[in-house]
């Protein structure tokens, strides 16, 4: 396990972990989503990490399509979503901060 995931194992409340590249146009693409999501769950912690640098994090959470997205609550996963799809990606949250539609 790496330091990195057992940070995010050990925090409090709602984790966001992104996968991402530096050549990865669909991560560009998704930035707006992501301030649109800190803004909306501020107390959500978002993190980034570079699946290139990032070997042992990427091959521990099976990262093979960027962006990647893995939401844990409370150090457990609660899921993810893979690819540019801003649509899952706030179903999923807002499922686990306990909203509703």
């Amino acid at each position: 396990m790496s330091q990195y995931s057992k940070a995010v194992l050990q925090s409090e409340g709602i984790v966001v972990l992104e996968g991402t590249g530096k050549t990865c146009p669909n991560c560009t693409a998704m930035e707006p989503v992501l301030d649109q999501l800190v803004k909306k769950y501020p107390e959500t912690k978002f993190y980034k990490y570079d699946v290139d640098d990032a070997h042992a994090i990427a091959h521990e959470l099976g990262a093979s399509v960027m962006p990647i997205f893995h939401v844990f609550k409370e150090g457990d996963p609660e899921g993810s979503v893979s690819g540019a799809r801003p649509e899952a990606l706030k179903k999923l949250l807002a499922e686990v901060h306990g909203e509703t539609s």
